[in-house]
């Protein structure tokens, strides 16, 4: 596996593909860019500036090129982790493409102001939409196959006071958390079972961009200005952070994007000036990568692939289908095979599930079996204390 790194910046008006500081291939476009996201399995999404278009490039490719005219101007855009359909955030609706067949599977909207931010969740049931009108919606998306004029969001959260300005789902599906973060200086920690808010940090300045750890313990806060927070959540600070937390990484030039590398262990930020400098993720040391364009980076993100072959023969696109305006409620074949079967999970808590337990025991094989399970319980926990103790005399050699 190598990891490349995506590169978007208005000097040439396109994309640079690095490994390490290596250019591997560059993209060009007569367009101004800025938003970038990856379509698995191998392929680059950009939306236009000025015009209600997205870019999709093969990442083997360096002229293969595909372009979408959607219905209006694309604000973000999200793929879902099987790379079958994207979400694209115009005014303030999401739209819901089904790729392969070009077919709008539907429109949703609950924000009275712009989206700012979308993201899937890892199992591609949920999709979360961020506003300029400070909320943040979670939508299940196996409801838009349904009646599109009952979908509501599954939760709708405002504790934010100002416009959000990124989303991290992690891993875990309905049992993952939620980070949100706004101009208010605050990041929201959510409990998607549940809906409950599990933590809220402030920090001393607005914040544009959260980078997790890929098994949630370490939270990385990157402000509008120059500055880089780290956070702890495996121990969060109790009192107010905004009053005790130090600057982890100080960029010379303002931050305009960033992002995890080195499974984890970097961070990659890109400046106004068009610097791309390379910091440990453990001390915040400048690392020896550098990268200079002359332009201010707009957006990056890491990706890792088997292997990187570029191809000098043009590759057919899998997607040739224009995406439909209109969503005619009647979907073919081939959406109907990748229809999503899902349907929400129902958790319970531990007692409820221990009585649900009782219950199912008692009817199905009568009280009598109960007091033998009992029994057999008991047998167990003595030989396991048995063994233990058996174990420990091994060890010491008593």
């Amino acid at each position: 596996m190598i990891e490349i790194t995506v590169l978007l910046n208005e000097d040439k008006l396109g994309l640079y593909l690095l490994q390490g500081t290596n250019k591997l291939s560059k993209f060009k476009v007569h367009e101004m860019l800025q938003k970038l996201s990856f379509l698995p399995p191998h392929y680059i999404m950009a939306t236009s500036q000025k015009k209600p278009l997205i870019y999709m490039w093969n990442m083997s490719q360096d002229s293969s090129v595909q372009k979408y005219v959607l219905p209006g101007l694309p604000l973000c855009v999200a793929a879902s982790p099987c790379g079958g359909y994207i979400a694209v955030g115009i005014d303030n609706t999401v739209r819901f493409w089904h790729l392969p067949s070009g077919q709008l599977i539907g429109t949703v909207s609950s924000h009275y102001q712009k989206i700012s931010s979308l993201v899937w969740s890892h199992d591609g049931r949920l999709v979360m939409s961020g506003g300029y009108d400070n909320n943040v919606n979670v939508w299940e998306f196996h409801k838009l196959f349904k009646d599109q004029s009952t979908v509501s969001p599954l939760y709708t959260f405002t504790n934010h006071s100002m416009p959000v300005t990124d989303i991290y789902c992690g891993f875990g599906g309905f049992k993952s958390r939620l980070f949100t973060s706004s101009l208010d200086n605050t990041c929201n920690i959510y409990e998607l079972c549940s809906g409950k808010i599990l933590l809220s940090l402030e920090f001393p300045a607005p914040i544009f961009k959260l980078l997790v750890s890929r098994c949630e313990s370490v939270l990385y806060a990157v402000t509008v200005s120059t500055e880089v927070y780290k956070v702890s959540l495996i121990s969060p600070p109790e009192e107010d952070i905004s009053k005790q937390m130090k600057v982890f990484i100080k960029c010379p030039n303002k931050i305009t994007s960033c992002c995890l590398a080195d499974e984890d262990r970097a961070i990659i930020l890109g400046s106004s000036q068009g610097d791309l400098m390379k910091y440990s993720a453990a001390t915040g040391q400048v690392l020896p990568f550098s990268f200079k364009s002359r332009s201010p980076v707009d957006d990056i993100l890491t990706t890792t692939l088997p292997s990187y072959k570029r191809n000098d023969k043009p590759v057919p696109f899998p997607f040739q289908q224009p995406l439909q305006r209109i969503s005619t409620g009647v979907l073919d074949q081939c959406s109907v095979l990748l229809k999503p079967t899902f349907e929400p999970v129902k958790f319970i808590s531990d007692s409820d599930f221990l009585d649900l337990v009782k219950e199912a025991v008692k009817e199905e094989n009568g009280p009598d079996n109960v007091s033998e399970l009992k029994d057999k319980v008991g047998e167990l926990s003595t030989l396991s204390e048995q063994l233990v103790q058996f174990a420990t005399d091994q060890l010491l050699g008593s």
